[in-house]
């Protein structure tokens, strides 16, 4: 049952998309669309928006508005596809900021805090879109962007923010920067919060205090969004206990069950993709859009009194891989990698064979230097552990600390070369 304030705000945008999205029309081939029956319209997925953007470049038929209300331009991050580009009226723009401080404001920062921007503002809705609902804060906001990590760590021994806004994977790649070329350790930066979004890991409790410890911050899973969707609406409150659904009002979401792809209930426990529909926006509005997220609802209320239910991303559908029939996460292989970080680093990478279908797969993880004596003790109980817990046996390769590439953006662990 729809709440009546979220059933208005559904039936004013599915009538304004009728009347205004060409591609939707086409789509729905004339047919009526009601609230009444909302769970019966065919699901969008981002293949058909992006096919849409090709034959009719740049902003495809789901362009809303005319082209003199567009205030700004995005395109998504291109990890798994074709990126698409994202366009934002006045309006889209607000809603996109307001969520996105509740969210920030959520994981504890501050007016009084200054934090350092750490995501790339070249289009992508991460790097400006972010930095001005971090501003909404209240907080001052250092626009550093991605690139030159010596600079970066310069910039924070001079100006001593209080807050880092990056990637989760960013941070080996800085570890390494303090320790050779200041003869520091992370945590003689002083910051006192970590906000991390554009990945998964910070929901592994072993991943996170193995940051915690290193940086001497509170690290919070902050930032969960779908750009073509809404930048940000997934964060965490103090309690850590998962990402409160930030959304309501502006973005309505369903669970469907992968196969039946039928709606679900949002209730504990229930796992399935998410499924998200735009509940105000102008510009290029999406009904029943397919995320490709995995996620479980954890529950429905949080000691913090926010009204947002709570979830966690298991992984994606562009994430998972089928080995001898067992589907395997990268998230679930994440996990296991995390209760070895006194022995690994948090760097690695899975490859898989060009083709399906997969009978094993490799992981290549860096082994601390400290640890290169206890090497084939360490592989046999990280092998043990995925077979144990996920049900196939990998082929694990040790390389030396320091050899796999690091990111300053999203990183790529699913690589197809065998």
């Amino acid at each position: 049952m729809l709440k009546t304030n979220i059933k208005k705000l559904l039936e004013n945008q599915l009538y304004y998309v009728i009347g205004k999205s060409h591609f939707y029309r086409e789509k729905l081939k004339g047919r009526k669309i009601s609230v009444s029956k909302f769970f019966e319209i065919e699901l969008t997925t981002k293949d058909e928006i992006i096919k849409d953007q090709i034959e009719n470049p740049p902003f495809g038929k789901n362009l809303a508005v005319h082209k003199d209300k567009i205030l700004r331009i995005h395109k998504t991050s291109g990890t798994t596809s074709v990126p698409l580009i994202v366009a934002l009226t006045k309006e889209d723009i607000k809603n996109t900021i307001k969520i996105g401080a509740m969210g920030f404001k959520s994981c504890g920062l501050k007016r009084e805090d200054m934090v350092i921007h750490c995501l790339n503002y070249n289009m992508w809705a991460g790097g400006y879109t972010d930095h001005q609902s971090l501003e909404c804060t209240g907080a001052a906001v250092i626009p550093y962007g991605v690139g030159n990590s010596v600079n970066l760590i310069e910039m924070i021994l001079l100006l001593k923010p209080t807050a880092i806004h990056c990637t989760p994977s960013y941070l080996a790649k800085l570890e390494e920067i303090i320790k050779n070329n200041f003869n520091l350790r992370p945590i003689d930066l002083k910051l006192r919060l970590g906000l991390f979004g554009g990945e998964s890991g910070l929901q592994n409790c072993n991943f996170r205090n193995y940051i915690e410890t290193t940086w001497g911050f509170k690290a919070m899973n902050a930032n969960y969004g779908v750009s073509e969707v809404l930048s940000m609406f997934g964060s965490e409150c103090s309690f850590q206990a998962g990402l409160h659904f930030m959304g309501e009002g502006v973005i309505f979401p369903e669970i469907i069950d992968i196969s039946s792809k039928k709606s679900l209930p949002i209730e504990r426990g229930v796992t399935g993709e998410l499924v998200l529909t735009n509940l105000c926006k102008e510009a290029q509005p999406l009904i029943r859009y397919r995320t490709g997220d995995i996620v479980k609802i954890i529950d429905n209320d949080c000691l913090c009194k926010n009204n947002g239910f709570r979830f966690e991303i298991m992984g994606r559908r562009d994430d998972m891989f089928i080995v001898k029939g067992v589907n395997v996460f990268i998230n679930c292989i994440e996990e296991i990698i995390a209760e070895y970080l006194n022995s690994v680093t948090a760097v690695y990478y899975v490859l898989l064979k060009k083709e399906d279908p997969i009978d094993k797969f490799v992981l290549k993880v860096e082994l601390r230097k400290e640890k290169t004596g206890e090497k084939e003790e360490i592989k046999e109980k990280i092998i043990n552990d995925i077979k144990n817990k996920i049900g196939v046996k990998p082929d694990v390769e040790f390389v030396q600390e320091g050899v796999l590439g690091r990111t300053e953006g999203k990183s790529k662990k699913i690589i197809r070369c065998l």
